[in-house]
């Protein structure tokens, strides 16, 4: 993570895993059950957004370890924050300090499923983007069925799953602070908790997304056992070659040719 992201133009901290039997049951909020690594992914979440709250961050970007992104990606943004900020009734010239705006509680650029919202049909169209995977690769994104080739959707969040990146205003943090450690709203792993809060909107929070999503797991080469901290594989079973679905231009997998700068880049399709 650190090399893909220096190569592409940010930097990293790290917050420290924790292992879900490590936790004392007495630190739990009410009526918790949850067990393994589904408790310790909780927690580690919950200690990146109180840092948020504690260092006063006006906002952060939280990605889980085992993330892939484009290696275009400073060039999606800005179309990501218009997105943002078209559909938060902020026009584009207006100042705020974010340029995403400064009416947002979480953005969430990096999951693995997102459907439409019930009751808001607003979506802010970007359209012949090269960095959209070809649709025969996403089967699953029926919501860009009568699109064409191309097109990436910025919408109010529907009810995403996976929290592979995931970024936080101060002030979402304050609330996913209140929502999620102090009275849970759902007893749910936690990317599904916090699609229950986009989707219902309690505490009035503001979630954005975007499909296809810019930001996805990577399963490396070698043993599938290491794709996931929560669910086990199949010990037995390898991987020939490294894959990160919905990326065009994988970070992880054109690590040499960036630094090579020689501009063979490897494409995925």
């Amino acid at each position: 993570m650190i090399l893909s992201s220096s190569l592409t133009g940010f930097d990293v901290d790290f917050v420290d895993g924790i292992r879900g039997e490590d936790i004392a049951p007495k630190a739990l909020p009410p009526g918790m059950t949850l067990q393994g690594g589904a408790l310790g992914s909780w927690r580690t979440h919950i200690d990146a957004i109180s840092s948020i709250v504690e260092r006063k961050l006006s906002s952060a970007l939280i990605m889980e370890d085992d993330v892939d992104w484009d290696i275009r990606l400073p060039l999606q943004m800005p179309d990501f924050a218009r997105g943002v900020r078209t559909l938060s009734n902020i026009p584009l010239a207006a100042p705020q300090h974010s340029p995403y705006g400064d009416d947002w509680d979480v953005l969430w650029p990096g999951h693995c499923g997102e459907v439409l919202p019930e009751h808001d049909d607003r979506r802010f169209i970007i359209s012949d983007d090269v960095t959209v995977a070809p649709k025969e690769h996403q089967p699953w994104l029926r919501a860009l069925a009568d699109y064409p080739e191309g097109t990436r959707l910025v919408q109010k969040a529907g009810a995403p799953i996976c929290s592979f990146a995931y970024a936080v205003s101060f002030r979402g943090a304050q609330k996913l602070l209140l929502a999620q450690a102090i009275r849970p709203q759902a007893n749910l792993a936690w990317d599904n908790s916090l699609a229950y809060l986009c989707r219902d909107g309690y505490l009035d929070i503001k979630c954005y997304s975007v499909q296809p999503t810019l930001f996805f797991h990577h399963r490396p080469a070698g043993s599938v056992s290491k794709d996931s901290d929560i669910m086990s594989g199949d010990p037995e079973a390898v991987r020939e070659k490294g894959v990160t679905e919905n990326i065009v231009l994988s970070s992880r997998l054109n690590l040499e040719p960036m630094i090579m700068g020689n501009g063979e880049f490897v494409m995925q399709w």
